[in-house]
């Protein structure tokens, strides 16, 4: 499978208030709050870390809280760090059937190196445990997309 990979001044545009994708950053609650893009982004985290050992272990509610959260043909932008973790995060999403993704090139960093505006962000709508509850909650049904705070 070969993934669509776009430039981090692409995905500013894409993001931006009147754009038209959602940026999905998969890394931790913790990295996430320390930094990320601004614009139209959530926080769906596709692994933890255990804190003593930091052995990786799969979000098991990251399919559920991306199908509460957004629709299968909603223009999606996964991103993270330099890490495989976006690439790995696209193609669950490509599999479970989502049909309009991409990965941002070069992660945070690259968008940092590009100049372009961070935020720590973390408001119901952005962050982890807003979209995870109401998912768990509700499952099957579809947030609105229009609450996703920018």
């Amino acid at each position: 499978m070969s993934l669509i990979i776009v430039t981090p001044m692409e995905v500013a545009l894409r993001i931006a208030p009147d754009g038209t994708s959602t940026y999905v950053d998969v890394r931790t609650v913790a990295e996430f709050v320390k930094g990320h893009p601004r614009g139209r982004v959530i926080n769906v985290p596709i692994e933890f870390y255990h804190p003593k050992t930091e052995a990786a272990h799969p979000n098991a509610s990251f399919d559920l809280v991306m199908a509460h959260g957004c629709s299968r043909d909603q223009a999606l932008i996964v991103g993270g760090d330099l890490g495989p973790r976006s690439s790995r995060a696209a193609e669950a999403l490509i599999a479970a059937g989502y049909t309009n993704v991409t990965v941002m090139s070069a992660g945070l960093p690259g968008w940092q190196a590009s100049g372009l505006p961070v935020t720590g962000n973390n408001a119901d709508g952005v962050s982890y445990v807003s979209l995870l509850t109401p998912a768990k909650r509700n499952r099957g049904q579809p947030l609105d997309p229009h609450k996703i705070s920018i």
